[in-house]
């Protein structure tokens, strides 16, 4: 199937960005990496008469750490963020992360902005950037706002972005030197049938843990008991993770189809999550 017909625009400045959306309104998407908005207008899942191409605009390129915020530009491809020396040394588990999304050329193209904004229920990032209290601007020509990335996705393909704001920039706290973090995940047809993220704090008398997994319902999904139960200072063994794992999972809608059935999806998370546990206490 080809795309509908669509006109082509290439912005230098960010001001341009703002009169274009307000002039097409609903009839118009943002473009960086492209590589699900190519997928999702050849399908027509994706119907507009205008697209906008932000490639142009050099600031949305950066990444920097700030005021001990790791800020990464809504441009910077997955490859980027994987080879890039600062995030190695400031987030070692997020270059990890970026170095194995889906496939090279994947990596090669796409950005993070686009990967956040596209919704896709099965990707990596979202796990490991609500577990590590990550947020986004979101701008227009109304001003700035921020969305913590645990309240921005609504659901499969759905975000509380709305349709004229740009998402600039994904912020990263990374100030905190007793943190440890570490994702792990299963993966069919190059995306992921589970993930969970594990954040601790090793300053903590019995550590401040955050575990949350992705890839199974279309939001991330925090694991509250098992997160309490570490939080309390419990002897840990790998058969008592995988039981209190378990209960989190039980109310969780989880998507059916190709990446696997719901009981198996449930029962990867369970083991990801007790294995990132033991992996951070190891």
């Amino acid at each position: 199937m080809k795309p509908r017909r669509f006109e082509f625009h290439n912005p230098d400045h960010l001001d341009e960005i703002w009169e274009l959306a307000e002039k097409y309104e609903d009839d118009f998407m943002f473009y960086a990496g492209g590589t699900e908005a190519i997928i999702g207008l050849k399908e027509r899942v994706i119907d507009v008469g205008h697209v906008i191409n932000v490639k142009n605009i050099p600031e949305l390129s950066a990444i920097r750490v700030e005021d001990g915020v790791l800020r990464i530009g809504a441009l910077v491809t997955h490859q980027e963020i994987a080879d890039s020396e600062l995030v190695q040394s400031v987030l070692p588990s997020y270059a990890a992360l970026s170095n194995n999304v889906a496939n090279i050329r994947v990596r090669n193209a796409g950005t993070l902005a686009g990967n956040l904004c596209f919704a896709e229920p099965n990707a990596d990032p979202p796990a490991m950037l609500a577990a590590l209290n990550a947020y986004v601007e979101l701008c227009s020509s109304d001003g700035k706002r921020q969305v913590h990335i645990r309240e921005f996705f609504d659901g499969p393909y759905t975000t509380v972005r709305e349709d004229h704001e740009f998402l600039s920039e994904i912020a990263i706290p990374v100030s905190d030197k007793n943190q440890f973090s570490v994702y792990r995940k299963i993966v069919y047809l190059n995306r992921p049938s589970a993930g969970v993220a594990v954040v601790r704090n090793t300053a903590q008398p019995h550590g401040n843990w955050e575990v949350w997994a992705g890839s199974l319902t279309g939001v991330p999904e925090r694991m509250n008991q098992l997160c309490a139960y570490l939080n309390d200072g419990q002897a840990l063994s790998e058969a008592g993770l995988l039981e209190v794992a378990q209960q989190d999972t039980v109310e969780w809608d989880v998507l059916d189809g190709v990446y696997g059935s719901v009981d198996y999806r449930k029962h990867l998370a369970t083991v990801l999550a007790a294995r990132g546990v033991m992996e951070s206490i190891g």
